[in-house]
């Protein structure tokens, strides 16, 4: 999907939600500055890291952290 068709499938969820809370969100999403490429690289590599030890069950309990 290209940028182009991307934001106007974005534009079009836009128009049908009333959410108030949510367009409140957005507005504040897309009005802070910029991350760069490398910081958004990074926080998808996180991201993708956290779903696949996820997946294979590398987590902790909320107990087991305060042990």
């Amino acid at each position: 999907m290209t940028a182009i068709e991307l934001r106007s499938e974005i534009i079009e969820l836009i128009k049908r939600t009333d959410d108030v809370r949510l367009l409140e969100w957005l507005r504040s999403m897309l009005s802070t500055s910029p991350i760069s490429k490398e910081q958004m690289e990074d926080m998808i590599r996180v991201a993708d890291r956290s779903d696949e030890d996820i997946a294979a069950g590398r987590t902790h309990t909320v107990d087991d952290v305060k042990r």
